[in-house]
């Protein structure tokens, strides 16, 4: 079965691009641009991993985390931020909202579709709760 990836950005052209390599590698893909088009989408998609931009408009990622790990109608899932501003700079506790990795973007696709394999070795297998 093919992995299933939301990822969250409000750069149309990033989402664009990521999506449309993403599914040629086999994957399948639903994008959102809003905090609360992410959190719609994680309850209907239902992904295997979560591609989160922290600086989400209406909702931001810390939004989305929070709904992930408090609603029981929206599945847990392992996360990857990936934000142009450094770790350090982002605000969000890895440890409070079990965040998986932090990439710096822009990331080339072909390392955004290694790091998301990746991520679903490391929790196999992809397409359960996570959490």
């Amino acid at each position: 079965m093919p992995i299933r990836v939301l990822i969250a950005d409000p750069d149309q052209a990033l989402l664009t691009s990521y999506r449309d390599f993403l599914s040629q590698e086999g994957f399948q893909v639903a994008t959102a641009s809003t905090g609360l088009e992410c959190v719609a989408e994680l309850r209907t998609f239902a992904p295997d991993v979560l591609v989160l931009e922290p600086e989400l408009p209406w909702g931001w990622g810390e939004g989305v985390l929070a709904v992930m790990h408090e609603g029981a109608d929206v599945p847990r899932v392992p996360v990857m931020l990936l934000s142009a501003r450094p770790f350090s700079e982002g605000g969000l506790s890895p440890a409070a909202f079990n965040i998986n990795e932090y990439q710096v973007k822009p990331l080339p696709p072909h390392q955004l579709a290694n790091r998301i394999r990746s991520l679903c070795d490391q929790v196999a297998p992809c397409g359960g709760f996570f959490g």
